[in-house]
């Protein structure tokens, strides 16, 4: 499991339980709201951990933002060389 995904996991777990121990309204309040933004985090992470599972697939030659339409099963052929973005 991706690291930065593990710490916002383990902080929002940790905000939560200080939540549950809050002594006053505003406390109670305070640590939800830092558990939704660290589970916010840990969304991001998750997406870029799957993100970059999908791009290590990749073929080599594929070219990412490729402005031709594909569909599945087309072959990846390699962009022009000298071709500026």
């Amino acid at each position: 499991m991706d690291v930065e995904l593990d710490y916002w996991t383990s902080r929002r777990r940790v905000e939560f339980e200080m939540a549950r121990g809050a002594t006053s309204r505003e406390a109670l309040l305070i640590h939800q709201q830092l558990a939704r933004r660290y589970g916010d985090q840990a969304r991001q992470a998750e997406t870029a951990a799957l993100v970059g599972l999908v791009m290590a697939q990749a073929p080599v030659g594929y070219v990412i933002d490729d402005p031709r339409l594909t569909t599945i099963g087309d072959p990846v052929t390699e962009a022009p060389r000298g071709r500026k973005a």
